[in-house]
């Protein structure tokens, strides 16, 4: 089954930098599970349309369609066996008209907070957080039936471990059967976190340009080294094999 990963557009943030599609998905060039369209907010107008002065009132466009953000979640569960029914997309809709915004407005205040940013990389872990929370949500829907949330469940751990980093390979000792216990979450986050800290300063220093790829390299390479001898002969042989 093809990997998708949720995809949020967002626009029009403090910073031009933000005033364009945001992918939300953070990983790489894959289809997206939902289609959120990003607003227009100040953007101007495209192609020969006149200022806004000259434009009749709003109202429905002759020829507009509205974007179908769930077009492929129900082809995916429809592909699956477990199509959603009317009442299920309709609760589904719902539930996205009121998450967006916030999610929208929660963004651009981390974007706020960063003194307008000037890479995707700094915005990273609070993506990745919305992503997370806005699954829980689609994923608790009562109206899905256990078939499709499980589908649904398969495809967010994909996702996670897709993108790497500590959530990817605690997952990964979960499916072996060797999960971490309380003391190695303990000793484990706090590296990564640390990788994260380096990686965003790499991120700062390389002054808006993609940071030197031999140092993140080696970066991942100093992590998993210390990450490794805090694993039992089990949990080695897992991540070995991953």
């Amino acid at each position: 089954m093809k990997q998708f990963l949720f995809t949020i557009a967002l626009a029009c943030f403090a910073s031009p930098l933000f005033g364009q599609d945001i992918d939300l998905g953070l990983g790489g060039d894959v289809s997206s599970l939902l289609n959120i369209a990003a607003p227009r907010g100040n953007q101007p107008a495209r192609g020969n349309q006149p200022a806004r002065g000259n434009q009749p009132a709003r109202g429905p466009a002759p020829n507009a369609s509205a974007v179908d953000r769930l077009g492929r979640l129900r082809d995916l569960l429809a592909q699956s066996g477990v199509p959603l029914s009317p009442e299920q997309l309709a609760t589904l809709n719902t539930l996205l008209n009121a998450e967006i915004p916030a999610m929208r407005q929660a963004l651009q205040k981390r974007v706020q907070e960063l003194q307008n940013p000037t890479s995707m990389e700094e915005l990273a872990p609070e993506i990745v957080r919305l992503n997370d929370q806005l699954f829980g949500k689609i994923s608790d829907v009562p109206v899905l039936t256990d078939d499709q949330r499980k589908i649904l469940t398969k495809l967010y751990r994909d996702q996670v471990k897709s993108r790497g980093g500590f959530d990817a390979i605690k997952l990964t000792m979960e499916d072996a059967g060797a999960a971490f216990s309380p003391e190695q979450m303990a000793q484990i986050q706090p590296l990564f976190d640390q990788q994260n800290e380096a990686r965003l300063q790499l991120v700062k220093e390389s002054g808006g340009q993609p940071p030197d790829k031999t140092k993140l390299d080696q970066l991942q390479r100093d992590t998993l080294a210390k990450v490794f001898k805090l694993l039992t002969t089990q949990q080695r042989a897992a991540l070995l094999t991953k």
